[in-house]
């Protein structure tokens, strides 16, 4: 039996369990758990499930892409929790109790991403769900914000490519523009936002994980992939349907690459001199450089970080192994992004 009895600490939660999605239907159950709202310690002895219905009216139904919340309220007596689904991050709408709702008074305790889940190996087996592994709770979570990512074994990987988050960071947002080198951003870009936001870019092994079961991209079409040989540039995150891996995770195959937290030395020079990434390398650097120190190189292209994936006309090149290694961190191509991930907390 859950126990609240001496609990005086704000931050206490204890669950009889994780948050996880309802089985064959769309919403989430809820475990035994026992926390403090407001200085009241709450309990509820039984699970409970909650759907669509239980929102605050910040929603009616669940849609495409979006993020929602789950809040546990202090009741107007008694000492068991309401629980309300909001699309707001920082507290709901409206509340059973019928008090006005606060941060005080309610306490954001899980969530989840609705999106696209893959279903079997059959490339167009794709339907639109809570995403299961997206669900999080206090204890079930990234280190980071866990919006718009999903868990694939110990990790916590975002379901979209990086866009911008118009902070200087990135986010995993549905249906936004990947950000590339057309934005003037290479490999240390990237690794310098993503440590904004507490992210990190994947290992050539955590790719190649999270990626599995991504149909490979068509020549001749979008179908599988944003891989179609005739393609001009990039799309927007989400836009093929079936370009999803086993895992939930959206957009591998095909759209932009991927770099990747891994590189390779290229031995095909004895020549070492030290070189001047501002003045040496054939690419358009980004402002600073000058103030970073030099590399000790055995050519101006001697260092290779990995890119995954394949990109918007890559074709049936496009895929869930596909991998480049002719690109140095310093470039900036427009057809090279990256994707998040974070530890546990």
């Amino acid at each position: 039996m859950l126990s609240v009895v001496g609990v005086d600490s704000p931050a206490f939660y204890n669950a009889e369990g994780n948050i996880e999605k309802t089985t064959g239907v769309q919403g989430v159950d809820i475990p035994a758990l026992a926390l403090r709202i407001n200085r009241q310690n709450l309990k509820i002895e039984s699970a409970s499930a909650l759907t669509a219905s239980d929102n605050d009216g910040s929603f009616s139904s669940f849609a495409m892409g979006t993020d929602y919340y789950i809040y546990a309220c202090q009741p107007a007596d008694g000492i068991e929790p309401d629980f309300v689904l909001s699309a707001n991050s920082t507290y709901p709408d409206t509340i059973p109790s019928g008090v006005t709702p606060s941060a005080d008074n309610t306490r954001k305790i899980g969530g989840f991403h609705y999106g696209r889940v893959r279903n079997s190996s059959t490339a167009s087996d794709v339907s639109e769900s809570i995403v299961p592994n997206s669900v999080w709770d206090l204890v079930n979570r990234p280190k980071c914000s866990p919006e718009g990512m999903a868990k694939v074994g110990n990790l916590w990987v975002d379901i979209y490519l990086a866009s911008d988050d118009g902070n200087g960071g990135v986010e995993s947002k549905y249906n936004a523009t990947p950000i590339t080198g057309t934005e003037g951003l290479s490999w240390y870009s990237f690794a310098e936002r993503f440590a904004k936001v507490d992210k990190r870019m994947a290992s050539m092994s955590e790719w190649t994980a999270l990626a599995q079961g991504s149909p490979q991209g068509n020549d001749g079409d979008n179908v599988n992939a944003w891989s179609a040989t005739s393609n001009s540039s990039r799309t927007a995150t989400g836009t093929v349907t079936n370009a999803i891996s086993n895992y939930n995770i959206v957009d591998c195959a095909g759209n932009v690459w991927e770099w990747l937290d891994e590189v390779s030395i290229r031995q095909d020079s004895t020549t070492w001199q030290w070189y001047d990434p501002a003045t040496d390398f054939n690419e358009t650097m980004e402002s600073g450089w000058d103030q970073l120190g030099d590399m000790y190189l055995p050519n101006a292209d001697g260092l290779s970080a990995f890119r995954a994936g394949g990109h918007w006309g890559d074709g049936v090149r496009c895929g869930a192994r596909a991998l480049n290694l002719n690109s140095e961190r310093w470039n900036v191509g427009s057809n090279i992004g990256s994707r998040g991930v974070c530890d546990p907390l």
